[in-house]
């Protein structure tokens, strides 16, 4: 009996496993710029810049700048989402940031931790990465999710070089 006990133990632990990770998400979106890495970093280090770079975002609040524990709160036009800066790094041009709250509908995820950071791309110029790492809620469909958050990097990521590369000319 205990054997029988700790097979299913086992497969249920095993299922349940497989389950979270089936639905673990990771979306990863790059742009090279012609501009210099600290001319990059300078438009976009700022916890409260990206309203002035993402056509996506109306406007945003935060609460403490580029210190961690600080929140922003971005307004997409109606809907919010709340996040919270988690690690900041002038020196390495990078931060880390989470969602602390969003509304299912618009954004069907949880745990979700995001990183953004500027580096040389070894021509004069910089490669920026912006990357989340995520599960989804309910009965989301993994690619609709993926596809959506690729698709606002995406749209952040292209507005900004048309800005920083606009501007170098």
């Amino acid at each position: 009996m205990s054997k029988i006990l700790s097979l299913t133990s086992a497969l249920i632990f095993a299922f349940t496993i497989s389950a979270a990770q089936a639905t673990d998400i990771s979306v990863t979106e790059k742009v090279d710029i012609v501009a210099s890495p600290s001319s990059v970093w300078a438009s976009t280090k700022d916890f409260n810049s990206l309203a002035s770079w993402h056509p996506a975002i109306i406007s945003q609040t935060t609460s403490n700048a580029n210190h961690p524990g600080s929140v922003r709160v971005v307004d997409l036009g109606g809907p919010t989402i709340t996040e919270e800066l988690v690690r900041f790094n002038g020196e390495g041009k990078n931060f880390t940031y989470k969602i602390t709250q969003v509304d299912p509908a618009i954004l069907p995820v949880e745990g979700y931790i995001s990183w953004f950071s500027v580096r040389s791309n070894g021509q004069g110029g910089s490669t920026v990465t912006w990357m989340g790492n995520f599960s989804l809620v309910g009965d989301a469909k993994a690619a609709d999710v993926e596809k959506g958050v690729r698709g606002i990097y995406r749209a952040g990521l292209e507005s900004l070089k048309a800005t920083l590369e606009a501007g170098a000319q």
